[in-house]
């Protein structure tokens, strides 16, 4: 068992254990990536996310 809340993406449930309690798929964190000033890939993360808001 976590000792965080983790977050099921297929039906967005939040729960605490492994597996979501409603539909069975795995939970994962939903913690966001720690911010680094040195980020290496920060330049393609924002690529990414600017060419999702123009579809």
């Amino acid at each position: 068992m976590s000792r965080h809340i983790l977050y099921c993406k297929k039906c967005s449930e939040y729960t605490m254990s492994e597996k979501c309690s409603r539909c069975g798929s795995v939970a994962l964190s939903n913690k966001p990536a720690k911010y680094s000033p040195e980020d290496k890939w920060g330049k393609y993360r924002l690529k990414y996310k600017k060419e999702a808001e123009l579809q």
